[in-house]
Parts: structure tokens; sequence; C-alpha cells
């Protein structure tokens, strides 16, 4: 007798499998899904306030006033300074500075000379800003550039000669110790003022009659020093 054979249906018909490949092929060309914004890191506001908070360490100024290079009067006519200068913040209360500053001949006196720079020189010196914290008590503007200080300062300068030919002439160096102030004048002004006494080591020239000019260095003197300049930080 014959076995009966049953053939069983399929799993998946080819309808279902066509359908499902179709859709397969759909969701391949679908875009992909947006992806999520990017997240901006944001600094902890302490962060922030400390950054906004870092004092300066450097201020560069440019100046003039009653120092260095001015002169009114006499021989010497009318000569205005003008100082650059940089100060730089070694540590709190403690600051390193230093100038370069020149005198600029106008007019007058009795010599022939012509507008320009008659007077060169420089200065550096460490200062000591003290009080800072008692100026802050009262609201004043704390900064590492701003208020009292003494300081110790050594200046060396050179004058243009108008005896025959115009020559540079070494004319002194100083050391001295100086009692100043330093107050900051709106967004970008400030003024620098300071009086001391100083030893200083000068070179001066000597007429005699009937020879030419000559210079005599002399032995070192007690020199008051002051200034008052106005300058623009830069």
């Amino acid at each position: 007798m014959r076995a009966k054979t049953t053939n069983k249906p399929p799993l998946f018909s080819d309808s279902m499998l066509l359908a499902s490949t179709q859709l397969l092929v759909l969701l391949a060309l679908l875009p992909g899904a947006p992806a999520a914004p990017a997240q901006t890191r944001l600094l902890p506001d302490s962060t922030q306030a400390a950054r906004a908070a870092r004092p300066q360490k450097l201020l560069l100024k440019l100046g003039t006033g009653l120092t260095r290079g001015y002169e009114l009067g006499g021989f010497s006519g009318l000569s205005l300074p003008v100082a650059l200068g940089a100060e730089v913040a070694l540590r709190p209360g403690w600051n390193l500075s230093a100038n370069g500053f020149g005198g600029i001949y106008l007019f007058g006196g009795g010599n022939s000379r012509s507008v320009g720079p008659n007077r060169l020189g420089f200065d550096a010196g460490i200062r000591r800003y003290y009080n800072l914290a008692k100026r802050q008590q009262k609201g004043r503007k704390p900064g590492p550039f701003s208020g009292n200080y003494v300081a110790l300062q050594s200046t060396t300068h050179w004058v243009k000669t108008t005896y025959l030919t115009p020559t540079w002439q070494y004319k002194r160096t100083s050391v001295a110790l100086v009692w100043g102030l330093q107050r900051r004048l709106g967004g970008h002004g400030l003024l620098d003022a300071y009086l001391g006494l100083g030893l200083t080591d000068e070179l001066r020239d000597r007429h005699d009659t009937g020879s030419a000019l000559r210079y005599e260095r002399y032995p070192p003197t007690l020199v008051p020093e002051a200034a008052v300049k106005l300058s623009l930080v830069l």
C-alpha cells in the first residue's frame, strides 16, 4: 500500500518575504534620526569669577609731566619730557618698575639748538605697595598698580651738548629711596608722583678761561628726587 505524502505549507510565503524585503529597503533609505545637539560645557560660576578677578600682571604707560627731561628758562630754554614705562607685578604688593625717558627741546635759551631730543635716560627700581587691604576695606578699587608705595630706584641719563659739535654726554647716575603714590584716573589715565632723596654720581661741564669745555666728575652728593607724571595706560 502506497504511503500518503502530505505537503506542508511553507512557514513564510513568497509574498511575505517580498513585503519584508521592501520594508527593509525603505528603512535603509530613510534619513537617520537627528543627532542630539552638542552640549556646551559651562564653567562653574566660581571658575568664571576667578578668571574675571585674575589680577593684571603688566602695566604699560606713556606720559609726561614735571619729571626728568623737563627744563624751563635760562640757558636751557623749554624742554618737555616724554616717558615710556612698564611695571610688572612680581607678587602681591611687590612690583618691578622701569622707564625710558627723553627731554624734547622746543625753543628758547641761549643756544642754537634745533627742535628735538636733548636728554635721554632710563630708570629701574623695585616698588613696595602697602596698605592694600585697608584700601579695599574702605571701598577703594584694589589692584597691583594703585596705592601708596616706597621704592628703591636707580636712574642714569645723558645730555646732548651744543658746544662746537653736538654730542651725547653722560650726565649722572643716582640711587634714590622715594615715597610715592599711584592712582588710576578714569579708564585709561594714571597719576604717579613721588618724593625722596638720592645719592648721585654726576659729571659736570666746566668752562675755563682760554680753554675748551671739559667735564669733571664730582664726589657723590645727596640730591632730592621728585616727579609728578600723568600717563596714558596702553
